[in-house]
């Protein structure tokens, strides 16, 4: 076990301990330790639920296009691409199940799926595309690619599969016509490509460290996140500026707080500066070496959940109508929301979970892919 693994033992083993005083007063006292109420009912957890799980399909699209399409160059980041991907999904739906007021009602959204909602078919989209990971990460990994003609079905289906899974995701969002900053045909191609780009840079920051990104690889993949970055910024500067133009009043005012509210700082300096125009410097300037581009691809892994933040916390935080601000008064009837102590901890501890979940899955795995590769398929 190298310094690296060590440390993400030890960061992710007191992440989980120490978040797990958040999810035993979540258990305790439900939703009334959390900020958020009638008003802004989606908060931190949503916000990470958002990222964890579009880091996992970006991940999976990184395994689904070496595997599907047979690109032999990329094949060496299957495996933590998936392992990457199956981590960060299981964290995503922990959060959004906490999340839930009721979370052992959450199979009512499958026995009682209501398909005139987006959010119905999101539910489902999530079951399909946790069902093609497991198969591609027992057929690819488990068994040692020992059915080539399957991986590849497998693959092709999970490329497919990702864009309609992120496009649901981003369109759960995209079609809510009573919040302007949300509802635009960009939202559900905003998050594909925030999601490509997150998911890939977790997986090759991890690979660098982990030691598993050979030397080939390092220029290709300074050149796809790069590539990314550029399309995430394009997105985003075109559906900011022409929100700044338009100037509609609910629109403009969401944008307001995000560019000079409270919390402005999360927008110009964590996102910007920290998660776009650091990460693009070091990919041009530094990205052919191993630590550059390490360096760049964290930063945009940790910096993905202002973003996300940003988008979900903004919308809410403007009321449909100005007097909803004094109609009524008192817990939870307020559009200001900052994350509690027990949403930060609890957050925490599925960091916690998605860090142990990876690091054991790279202990594991290569001893199960190792011994069926030498004896063939069980």
């Amino acid at each position: 076990m190298n310094v690296t693994e060590k440390i993400v033992w030890a960061a992710g083993g007191l992440a989980f301990l120490g978040g797990a005083v958040g999810l035993v007063q979540r258990a305790q006292s439900g939703h009334t330790v959390a900020a958020y109420g009638s008003y802004v009912p989606w908060g931190l957890w949503v916000g990470l639920y958002t990222v964890l799980v579009g880091m996992s399909a970006g991940a999976f699209l990184l395994a689904a296009v070496s595997l599907g399409f047979g690109v032999e160059r990329l094949q060496g980041l299957a495996r933590p691409a998936l392992l990457i991907a199956l981590a960060t999904f299981v964290g995503g739906m922990l959060a959004i199940w906490l999340d839930l007021g009721r979370p052992l009602r959450a199979g009512r959204l499958f026995v009682a799926t209501n398909f005139t909602s987006m959010m119905g078919w999101m539910a489902w989209a999530n079951v399909a595309y946790a069902a093609v990971l497991l198969l591609l990460l027992w057929q690819a990994v488990w068994l040692g690619r020992t059915r080539p003609g399957v991986v590849r079905t497998l693959g092709l289906l999970g490329v497919l599969l990702v864009v309609v899974f992120s496009g649901t995701e981003g369109a759960v969002f995209g079609v809510v016509g009573a919040r302007a900053f949300w509802n635009s045909g960009l939202t559900p191609l905003k998050f594909l490509i925030e999601a490509a780009l997150s998911g890939v840079a977790l997986v090759t920051c991890f690979s660098i460290l982990f030691g598993v990104l050979e030397a080939p690889l390092v220029q290709t993949m300074r050149r796809t996140i790069l590539g990314l970055l550029l399309a995430a910024i394009l997105v985003e500067f075109a559906e900011l500026s022409i929100g700044y133009y338009t100037a509609i009043p609910a629109y403009a005012a969401s944008q307001a707080l995000v560019f000079s509210g409270p919390f402005w700082w999360v927008f110009w300096l964590v996102h910007v500066a920290a998660g776009v125009a650091a990460p693009l410097g070091l990919l041009i300037l530094a990205g052919r070496r191993r630590w550059g581009l390490a360096l760049a691809t964290g930063l945009i892994a940790v910096t993905a959940l202002s973003a996300k933040l940003n988008l979900v916390i903004a919308a809410q935080a403007v009321p449909a109508f100005e007097e909803l601000r004094i109609a009524y008064t008192g817990p939870g009837l307020t559009v200001a929301y900052f994350p509690t102590a027990v949403e930060f901890l609890t957050a925490l501890w599925i960091v916690g979970v998605v860090a142990l979940f990876a690091v054991a899955g790279h202990h594991v795995l290569p001893l199960r892919l190792g011994a069926r590769s030498a004896g063939g398929p069980a």
